[in-house]
């Protein structure tokens, strides 16, 4: 199916694997933040979270754009 993708599609793909990829990453961090460690400073894990909750908002985004693209994609064929 990737083969088929329009640019745009190809380009949203990208930017969405990386932004998957940041998502799991952090949820890790989050879920691991005390391994090995015996105290963790709150404000730490609330930059985390911040930045977690950006990711996950600017992926809400992006399917929009990615169902758009999609449904100007079907119109042309």
């Amino acid at each position: 199916m990737e083969k088929n993708l329009t640019p745009k599609l190809k380009l949203y793909k990208e930017e969405f694997d990386f932004l998957h990829k940041k998502i799991g990453d952090l949820e890790w961090e989050i879920a691991t933040i005390f391994f090995g460690r015996k105290a963790v400073i709150r404000t730490e894990i609330e930059a985390l979270e911040d930045r977690l909750e950006n990711y996950r908002a600017n992926i809400g985004m992006l399917v929009e754009k990615i169902r758009d693209e999609v449904t100007e994609a079907n119109k042309s064929k």
